[in-house]
């Protein structure tokens, strides 16, 4: 709204996506390294993250995937350094999407530890004043709270019945460990873009990550709290609405951290890992080149994560061997 106010353009929503996705490398960046106070962590979250057009190249057309990984990374870098402002990126990634609650059980083993109860989860509960804020004021002028851009959706009939929530959790396991899939739980939303928007190896890492997490990580809470909270994401999405791969970006997100540790620790993981990244981008071209008109540029950013791996490699290959 504010750029809106600024430019008066009629496309401004997608202009901030778009500026959003240019921030992707950095405030992935900034969260790996933080949260791990490592910078290799750093680096290879932002190369993880610059491989899914699914949340960068697809605020072409309005959707809030950049955003949301952006705010939820500023959260995770926020409250690691202690940063004041920590609540409000937290409040609008839920805005911005509800899932975006992953984060709390990060903000919880991360909060300070001296003050009162209010002080020390003053982020989690300023945060959580913003959408509330927000639903509130939404109730005020409609008499009702519209779920997205749904307006068949309200506060009353985006809950799901037991038997879809099972088709939902299914679909979900299935859909981790595939490149691409048959969207059962609603056949006609089936699409290019139909498909887990990380690599299924990562998501396998971070799965064998948490759950030998004795081996993989030093700060034993953050397991736990990463498995949390995606079990926060899906099992929210599996009771609102049908099960979607843009709604589960906040616990891939998650479980990509998780990953992190176990690339660490078995670097011959990273080319594997690069290479099934690569899909992302041919089924996007196939999804959206002619709606986003792309051409060969699109592929721009794969050359120069490629090119970069292969500086690594160079570089590392004796260590990889070890």
């Amino acid at each position: 709204m504010i750029w809106y106010w600024i430019s008066h353009s009629k496309v401004a929503e997608i202009e901030f996506q778009m500026f959003y996705s240019l921030l992707l490398p950095v405030t992935s960046y900034l969260a790996g390294k933080s949260l791990f106070n490592s910078k290799w962590h750093g680096l290879m979250l932002a190369a993880a993250v610059t491989m899914m057009p699914f949340v960068s190249m697809i605020s072409g057309i309005g959707y809030t995937s950049a955003g949301l990984f952006v705010l939820m990374l500023l959260t995770i870098y926020g409250v690691c350094q202690g940063r004041w402002w920590t609540w409000i990126t937290f409040g609008l990634a839920i805005t911005t999407k509800p899932f975006a609650l992953a984060l709390l059980p990060i903000l919880w083993i991360k909060r300070s530890t001296g003050g009162s109860l209010i002080k020390r989860n003053r982020y989690i509960l300023l945060g959580l004043l913003i959408p509330a804020a927000y639903v509130i004021i939404q109730y005020i002028q409609a008499g009702h709270v519209t779920v997205g851009v749904h307006p068949e959706l309200n506060e009353a009939t985006v809950w799901q019945g037991p038997v879809k929530i099972l088709l939902n959790l299914a679909y979900a396991l299935q859909i981790l460990f595939s490149v691409h899939n048959y969207h059962y739980p609603n056949p006609g939303g089936t699409g290019h873009e139909n498909l887990i928007h990380t690599t299924p190896v990562l998501i396998f890492l971070g799965l064998f990550a948490l759950f030998s997490y004795k081996k993989y990580f030093d700060d034993k809470k953050l397991p736990i709290a990463l498995l949390i909270g995606v079990l926060i994401c899906f099992g929210l999405n599996a009771i609102v609405a049908t099960m979607n791969e843009y709604y589960m970006q906040a616990g891939v997100l998650l479980l990509i951290i998780a990953s992190l540790n176990a690339l660490k620790k078995h670097p011959i993981w990273i080319p594997i890992a690069l290479a099934t990244l690569h899909f992302q981008w041919f089924y996007f071209y196939l999804a959206f080149s002619e709606r986003l008109m792309l051409t060969e540029m699109f592929f721009g950013a794969v050359v120069v994560v490629d090119l970069l791996f292969l500086g690594w490699a160079l570089v590392c290959w004796r260590d990889i061997e070890k």
